[in-house]
């Protein structure tokens, strides 16, 4: 159970940060203002919190499920990254601060490094 729940906690993240990937790609790789593509990044957009909140329930599940407890290893720094990532993007919700987004996403590249590593550990 826990590697199913693994396998869908990356998909998750994949998800999560789609918004950002999708128009980062379209801005700098592709050059076109097509209109479904717009269209899809709203709606992943719409998914970005209560799928964050999902990852975030679903990764300490995944790591109790795995080890039969939770320790400190990659998969232990890697969910408090996401918990942290997820506070970023509550403080920036609420306070309305660009600083708060810009960490946001700075702390949501370093989950995706986390996954990676974690992975391949």
């Amino acid at each position: 159970m826990y590697k199913v729940l693994g396998i869908t906690n990356v998909i998750l993240v994949i998800i999560i940060t789609s918004p950002f990937w999708l128009r980062f790609l379209n801005k700098h790789v592709f050059h076109n203002n097509s209109a479904p593509l717009k269209k899809l990044v709203r709606f992943l957009r719409k998914l970005h919190k209560p799928l964050g909140a999902l990852l975030a329930l679903s990764g300490i599940t995944h790591g109790y499920l795995a080890l039969g407890t939770i320790r400190l290893h990659t998969g232990s720094v890697l969910w408090t990254m996401i918990l942290i990532t997820a506070l970023l993007g509550v403080l920036f919700y609420i306070k309305k601060k660009a600083v708060f987004f810009k960490w946001h996403r700075r702390a949501a590249f370093a989950v995706v490094l986390l996954v990676l590593v974690h992975l391949f550990s």
